[in-house]
């Protein structure tokens, strides 16, 4: 039907899917950004994870920091001996770098948490992604094949009634005329 059946209906609509895609790229780009981060949250060897551990580290060093000041202060008004003082120094150095060292292992914990959560979120959201394209594939398949069969509907209507047209005016074939005698003839033989 093509050109004539533009021209009388109007074009046909179809899906473009580029524009689709153009609608949906700023979320394509949120969900790979969502992606990236949860990568980054599971590796402890990230940036933002090493970022996140020298900001823990800092705070334990002040902590200590603040904590050795008070030590020296009490040592000071007890009259406590240097060897005392040291000996109290190392048990709150000792204690403080375990506090660290556990919640460094916290951390790690809950930012791999954390990061398989986020992942699995922009897992969902590729998957989305993917199956937006795969329906707009199979829409333009099945139109596509839908267009096909009635194109070939259309042509065996036109031709059934072509031949409908034209049946009174093709000779027809009449059968052979076989008498009884001729019959009887071709057995013997």
């Amino acid at each position: 039907m093509g050109w004539f059946s533009d021209a009388l209906f109007g074009e046909r609509k179809r899906m473009d899917p580029n524009k689709v895609n153009d609608f949906m790229a700023e979320y394509d780009a949120m969900a790979g950004q969502q992606k990236e981060m949860a990568s980054q949250m599971m590796d402890p060897n990230s940036v933002l994870n090493r970022e996140r551990q020298q900001s823990l580290r800092s705070n334990q060093m002040d902590m200590l920091s603040v904590q050795n000041q008070g030590l020296l202060g009490a040592a000071a008004q007890t009259g406590a001996s240097p060897g005392q003082l040291q000996m109290q120094q190392s048990a709150l150095r000792n204690k403080t770098m375990g506090n660290f060292g556990s919640q460094m292992q916290d951390m790690y914990s809950q930012q791999h948490s954390a990061g398989l959560g986020l992942f699995g979120q922009a897992m969902g959201a590729q998957q989305g992604i993917g199956e937006r394209g795969a329906n707009m594939y199979m829409q333009q398949i099945n139109e596509a094949n839908a267009r096909r069969q009635q194109n070939m509907q259309m042509t065996a209507s036109l031709a059934g009634t072509a031949l409908s047209f034209a049946s009174p005016f093709i000779p027809q074939a009449k059968p052979p005329n076989y008498n009884l005698s001729s019959i009887n003839e071709l057995k013997d033989n």
